[in-house]
């Protein structure tokens, strides 16, 4: 395979959600521009993840039936183990020798299945991201996926940028500034350290309802806050909070919302979004409730975000942002220091491949 050098190849990347791969089913994803077959073992339940090609002719395994653990090609019935080796070869008496297809590391957690598509030696779980808020029962989690067209960092520059709330999304969970500038005594910080990217707005004294039930009294003034915390190449947890208006935001035990916000490459011109979130409001809330939910803020994304990362897309020659010299905000900071991390990133795969290039020289 040639590497694509849009792509971190080592590195853990959502594949799909729990929930989408089911018991018997077998579940295909275009991932980093390659077909990816996920299903489950019979056994325990545990996902596999193999190239959805058949080396003999090149057929898509995920047409195929089970037998098993075992997956046969729909084309002359070459079967395939969990292991990736051929099992069985209808006109032979025993499996061509070294007839195999690619196995890719996957790993569930967090209600998630995570895939490493690089070297499998490097693939150490304890590097997948922390979204273990999306485990707590008790806050109600969750999950669902989107696609767009769009490449993968768009997602980045979208979600480490929240001032757009204001302007976009005006219409459903961002039209509560009369002039969506900056709030009086608003304090925004972005900073990287340890491989991630840490940004913070501190909105003061706000006296209007929250979005959402934010566990502060109806009428008093509440100082609030959204974290997000960036690691490469597109995992973002971010954390909103609330505390009366001059207490000490560490005074606060839990974060009245958490989000999970995950972008895999699809293709160079197309991503997956896997989002989620866990609550401290509205727990009583039925299945039916949940789903309308879950329908609200993927209606949010199809409407606003998707097509306005797609009219991006349309209007950039390269992926290189920094390539097309584009006008830099302050409230860029957090973007452009998560941009900067996946150029040093996809730099050092190409080097270690033996196709280095210059570093690109990035404003900001």
């Amino acid at each position: 395979m040639m590497a694509d050098p849009e792509f971190i190849l080592n590195a853990w990347h959502v594949g799909a959600l729990s929930h989408e791969v089911e018991a018997e089913a077998l579940f295909p994803r275009r991932l980093l521009d390659r077909p990816v077959l996920f299903y489950r073992r019979e056994r325990d339940g545990t996902p596999v993840a193999m190239l959805d090609r058949c080396p003999h002719r090149f057929a898509f395994l995920s047409k195929g039936r089970r037998s098993g653990d075992d997956i046969e090609c729909i084309y002359h019935g070459l079967r395939f183990g969990p292991d990736g080796r051929c099992t069985r070869s209808p006109y032979q008496d025993s499996p061509p020798p070294g007839a195999a297809v690619e196995i890719f590391p996957v790993v569930e957690r967090h209600r998630m299945i995570w895939i490493w598509m690089g070297d499998p030696a490097q693939a150490d779980p304890a590097t997948i991201p922390d979204h273990s808020h999306m485990d707590r029962e008790d806050m109600r989690p969750l999950l669902w996926h989107v696609q767009f067209a769009g490449n993968w960092q768009l997602g980045n520059d979208n979600l480490m940028e929240l001032s757009h709330l204001f302007w976009l999304h005006t219409s459903s969970i961002g039209g509560w500034k009369p002039d969506a500038g900056a709030t009086p005594g608003e304090v925004y910080s972005a900073r990287s350290a340890d491989g991630k990217v840490f940004s913070r707005t501190l909105v003061p004294d706000i006296t209007r309802p929250g979005v959402f039930d934010n566990n502060i009294p109806a009428g008093q003034a509440y100082d609030q806050w959204t974290a997000t915390v960036w690691e490469a190449p597109a995992n973002m947890r971010v954390t909103m909070g609330a505390v009366p208006a001059g207490d000490d935001p560490a005074s606060l035990r839990q974060p009245y919302m958490e989000q999970t916000h995950c972008i895999t490459p699809e293709t160079a011109g197309s991503s997956h979004y896997f989002s989620g979130f866990t609550r401290t409001f509205e727990l009583d809330r039925d299945a039916e409730g949940d789903r309308r939910f879950v329908e609200f803020f993927r209606g949010i994304f199809e409407r606003e975000d998707g097509p306005m990362m797609e009219d991006i897309e349309l209007q950039m020659a390269s992926h290189d942002l920094f390539a097309h010299h584009p006008l830099v905000l302050p409230r860029d900071r957090g973007a452009v220091l998560a941009r900067r991390m996946v150029a040093q990133r996809l730099a050092g795969e190409q080097a270690a491949r033996g196709n280095a290039q210059p570093e690109p020289a990035l404003a900001g």
